[in-house]
């Protein structure tokens, strides 16, 4: 006959999480460093999208328009740009990318952003 192990005690349980909590962590936003991503990307959307939210909002015609649609995507691609910077400075070594392969990437982000406005300007009319 096999001897009966001893009875281990449980350990006190936690209070039961709320819903937000347990959401939170569901979407990995339990810390300050995922809160600073959050915001990094809010950021983002607001460098990348404020001449089309400007755009929606005003009846605007002629240059005023033709500015404002050429700068949505060399905005949005800025906004890139500098996201692929910080990420590129911060996290580099863990995504094992040189400071040429960041620099390279926001210059071609860069780069899209112009050409596309400068597609946007000349062809809207």
């Amino acid at each position: 006959m096999h001897p009966i192990p001893p009875h281990r005690r449980r350990a006190p349980m936690d209070p039961p999480r709320s819903r937000w909590h347990r959401f939170l962590e569901f979407m990995e936003l339990s810390t300050p460093e995922a809160w600073k991503g959050l915001a990094l990307v809010f950021g983002l959307l607001v460098v990348g999208f404020w001449p089309l939210v400007l755009l929606a909002v005003m009846d605007v015609s002629g240059t005023p328009r033709k500015a404002l649609i050429a700068t949505g995507p060399a905005s949005i691609c800025m906004g890139f740009a500098g996201l692929v910077l910080v990420c590129g400075y911060r996290y580099g070594e863990s995504l094992k990318w040189s400071r040429g392969q960041t620099w390279g990437l926001a210059a071609l982000f860069l780069g899209m952003g112009l050409l596309g406005g400068l597609g946007l300007w000349f062809s809207e009319g």
